[in-house]
């Protein structure tokens, strides 16, 4: 009786190795392929850096008086914006396609009806992360140019091109990323870790939370940003209560 006892337990316990070695295995594919969507993304960043540098500096434009443009100081600081550009291009090309793999990676976890809601989140990603980026395209001209304005008197603002240009890209990947808070919260609920109900709940707290998320996020840390930032958050924060309904564990 003994002697079965053990070799049930070794059964189990090789059973569980092979589980564990399986779902590694799964992780390792789903980090490749992250590795190769940033790549590709890169490569596009890289051969098509001019209109993508004309993208980026258009919010700085409204800033710069008559005549002024932006200024290098370094022979090599040309080659390594292109670089910094072309890297964080492919992120934010991947970034999508890299929250549809980690859902993939939970999805033999979903019951039917969780994976028909999951095949939301490819797109859903998609428009949130655009909406994030079309957002702070449009609002980042005013915050800019309200920096800007408080040099005092008799300062020429002469912006060097590599860090104000890799700030504005930084801003659209912190907007596109904080758009992807129902994607986070699905995740979560998917898990066990939060609940609508819950969201419900703690919805002063959140909104507290929210706040000094878009304070930490936001690279220019003016005011007005942070209010703009913190205000499509909130929206999104609701909608994300119905969200996690759909995937969240029934008792």
């Amino acid at each position: 009786m003994s002697h079965t006892a053990t070799a049930e337990s070794e059964e189990t316990e090789s059973g569980k190795q092979l589980e564990l070695l399986e779902h590694l295995t799964e992780l390792r594919t789903r980090l490749v392929r992250t590795a190769v969507y940033v790549g590709l993304g890169t490569i596009v960043g890289w051969v098509y850096y001019k209109p993508f540098f004309k993208l980026l500096s258009a919010p700085m434009a409204p800033a710069l008086g008559k005549g002024q443009s932006f200024i290098g100081t370094d022979v090599t600081e040309g080659f390594m914006i292109r670089v910094q550009i072309a890297v964080l291009i492919g992120i934010i090309i991947a970034f999508p396609l890299v929250t549809l793999e980690a859902w993939r990676f939970i999805a033999p976890g979903l019951t039917r009806k969780e994976r028909r809601a999951a095949q939301l989140i490819g797109p859903l990603s998609v428009i949130l992360f655009a909406s994030g980026v079309v957002l702070s395209y449009f609002i980042q001209p005013v915050g800019i140019r309200w920096l800007v304005s408080q040099y005092p008197a008799g300062v020429s603002f002469m912006p060097k091109i590599g860090p104000n240009v890799i700030f504005i890209l930084k801003m659209y990947l912190a907007f596109g990323v904080v758009f992807q808070m129902p994607i986070v919260l699905m995740f979560l609920g998917k898990i066990g870790i939060v609940d609508s109900k819950m969201l419900k709940s703690y919805w002063r707290q959140a909104i507290v939370l929210i706040g000094i998320v878009a304070a930490a996020i936001t690279p220019s840390g003016d005011a007005f940003t942070m209010l703009v930032m913190a205000g499509p958050m909130v929206l999104l924060y609701v909608l994300s209560i119905g969200f996690v309904r759909l995937v969240e564990p029934r008792s």
